[in-house]
């Protein structure tokens, strides 16, 4: 019996391990003042990954926009201060390409909550995010800079530079 439950308490860790290294679950803290984050030249987002590497990767990719497989796995895509995107691949998502929408709030003491999180089911004023990512950028990783920039936003770049600066996790 001993063996069994040995045995057993093993293969859960075992699998346990592997699910782990196939998704990456985004928690409060991975959302940071944008200006930690890797601007990508010419784009308006920011990369965050906790792997160098991989956050190096993910800003080549970004910079270059020849995206391969898309985006390392952990990547974290953020425009505004009160929305991301992250890549948790895995069996997560699948319709939208393996990406976690999230909506943000800073506290004010500089802490990010999130009001929500998953697929189709977030949404913006504008809608839900992956209907819109996956509609307009789905040869791009779902990443819409790639295709609309700002002004598919009805934005200037100016303005979005001036919603960044108000991030209130940059003090």
């Amino acid at each position: 019996m001993k063996r069994l439950a040995a045995a057993t308490l093993v293969v859960l860790v075992l699998a346990t391990g592997a699910l782990a290294k196939r998704e990456f679950v985004a928690q409060a803290d991975d959302f940071q003042c944008l200006t930690n984050g890797v601007h990508a030249p010419d784009k308006l987002f920011y990369v965050f990954h906790k792997s160098r590497r991989l956050r190096m990767k993910a800003l080549r990719k970004a910079t270059t926009g020849k995206l391969g497989k898309g985006f390392p796995k952990g990547t974290i895509l953020q425009v505004f201060p009160i929305e991301a995107m992250v890549k948790r691949g895995g069996r997560f998502n699948r319709e939208g390409g393996g990406w976690e929408y999230f909506r943000l709030s800073i506290t004010a003491d500089g802490k990010t909550e999130i009001v929500a999180r998953g697929g189709p089911e977030v949404a913006n004023p504008a809608g839900s995010c992956q209907g819109c990512h996956t509609r307009v950028a789905p040869d791009h990783d779902s990443v819409c800079e790639f295709v609309i920039g700002a002004a598919g936003l009805h934005l200037t770049d100016e303005q979005v530079r001036a919603f960044q600066a108000t991030d209130q996790r940059c003090r």
